[in-house]
């Protein structure tokens, strides 16, 4: 297992500046992602709460921040035990960590405004309008229904890869771009069964990229000696990094915004912890013995030794706690799994395991569903943020209506006289987005007969085009943008 035929500084498009170092190159990599406007967005998208005013609560770059730097202790412990086993990690081990912080950031960069409610919002849309209007003209032609499904499989992970890669051309390199792509198959392919006899159930189980992105995908498997269905080993770090973050990072939200109080806290980790007592697949010997529940309770005694800032106490002894021990139980898991995760075939995350670690995150995932994910004030805002998208969306699907000789002209001459609406619809979106859409279409544009297999495809371009714009918004401009064009106040 050599690193060197994994960390490597190709890109799709040749660098301006050659003969640079993997190191120099993962810093490079550094600088595009951070001075990108996509992170900038992060912001202004909600983690839990949309359009929060209270700014200790997470946004999506808050919480993107902690997963870096949880990222960042992870892969320092990760190679500081490959080198005690005798793996010299000094020559890339600055670029590894790197490239796993700033996948870290990135990490979320696809996803919608509000979140989860956002990209359901998007799939209706797909399914139940866009997929019915491209059937109706194209139905006839071969990659018709692929190019349906692959619209009708909105996920914020293969729209972050979109992201880099299309719309802000960042230019990453290939291992940069591996560290993201969490899931591995096209958005156009069947989910696989979840049977324990399906090696592919855990790393298949979402979208990981486009139908525009396959090229990409294929060179960087090519580049990066990854076979079919396998991830990249760094993948698995930021993943564990993000999972160990959100575990805490929900309930601290809540109780900062006084929706749970730090008693219902610790007594909602007690009943869940105790009621994982007897259930198949998990150890009794391992409940009993209350690991979560003996840092709870080490964390109340702290917090009623305190007069004034009880909450903060609490929920400090207990973040940073289960943060530094999942940390470690992660790298441990890295390293004792090497050759499947170096492999990528892993088909489970590095916090699963079933042990005490495992339970303890459990635990608090049940926690947030129960006390903070249904409570009301949460799926108020998330109705709302439905709302919102699914009015832009509806709004904008006149656009789509469109042919596509109208359209072409429309976005060519910038103006549609027997159509002032949608007219106005198409200048409203984004030049950075036209752009991404005149690249994909331009040569069809050129042709002097075009076929309905070439309308099929700009079509599909045409509704990436309005998913990209509408999916790339921070939750503050979508509700604004849909208040303006609703006439709503």
């Amino acid at each position: 297992m050599n690193y060197i035929d994994k960390l490597k500084s190709d890109r799709y498009r040749v660098s301006s500046i050659e003969g640079r170092h993997f190191n120099e190159e993962m810093e490079s990599d550094r600088g595009r992602a951070i001075n990108s406007a996509a992170v900038r967005r992060l912001q202004q998208k909600t983690q839990v709460f949309p359009l929060e005013s209270n700014a200790a609560v997470r946004s999506r770059l808050t919480h993107s921040l902690e997963v870096q730097q949880v990222g960042r202790y992870i892969s320092k412990l990760v190679l500081k035990e490959l080198t005690n086993q005798g793996i010299n990690t000094a020559e890339y081990s600055e670029g590894f960590i790197s490239a796993v912080e700033v996948a870290c950031l990135l990490h979320d960069i696809g996803n919608p405004p509000f979140g989860h409610f956002g990209e359901e919002a998007i799939n209706l849309w797909t399914r139940s309008f866009l997929s019915k209007t491209i059937h109706a003209l194209y139905k006839d032609e071969n990659d018709c229904g692929k190019l349906i499904k692959d619209l009708c499989n909105f996920e914020g992970n293969a729209q972050g890869i979109r992201l880099l890669h299309q719309i802000q051309a960042l230019n990453l390199t290939y291992t940069q771009l591996a560290c993201l792509v969490k899931y591995t198959r096209a958005a156009y392919e069947d989910k696989p069964s979840s049977s324990n006899s399906n090696q592919f159930s855990y790393r298949k189980k979402k979208p990981g990229y486009y139908f525009t992105e396959e090229d990409l995908y294929k060179k960087i498997q090519q580049n990066l000696a990854i076979a079919d269905g396998c991830r990249f080993p760094l993948t698995y770090i930021m993943e564990a990094a993000d999972d160990i973050s959100y575990c805490i990072a929900d309930v601290d939200d809540a109780v900062d915004k006084g929706i749970l109080s730090i008693e219902k806290l610790h007594s909602e980790i007690e009943r869940i912890w105790k009621s994982f007592r007897g259930k198949a697949g998990i150890d009794d010997v391992v409940v009993d013995e209350g690991y979560l529940l003996n840092i709870a309770n080490r964390a109340m005694e702290k917090a009623q030794e305190e007069k004034f800032n009880r909450n903060h106490t609490y929920i400090l002894t207990l973040r940073t706690t289960l943060v530094n021990d999942l940390a470690h139980y992660a790298a441990e898991r890295y390293v004792k799994n090497h050759d499947l995760v170096f492999n990528g075939t892993l088909d489970e995350s590095l916090l699963d395991g079933c042990d005490k670690y495992n339970l303890a995150t459990e635990t608090l995932r049940y926690l947030s569903v129960d006390n903070v994910f249904n409570h009301t004030e949460v799926e108020n805002l998330e109705l709302k943020g439905y709302a919102v998208i699914s009015g832009l969306l509806e709004i904008y699907s006149k656009l789509m209506s469109l042919s596509f000789e109208d359209f072409k002209l429309l976005a060519l001459k910038n103006r549609l006289k027997s159509h002032p609406i949608e007219t106005r619809l198409f200048h409203k979106l984004s030049s950075k987005h036209k752009t991404t859409y005149f690249s994909a279409v331009s040569e069809l544009f050129n042709q002097q007969e075009v076929s309905n297999s070439d309308k099929l495809i700009e079509i599909y371009h045409r509704a990436r085009l309005i998913i990209d714009y509408i999916s790339g918004m921070t939750d503050g401009f979508a509700l604004e943008e849909y208040q303006n064009l609703s006439a709503s106040i």
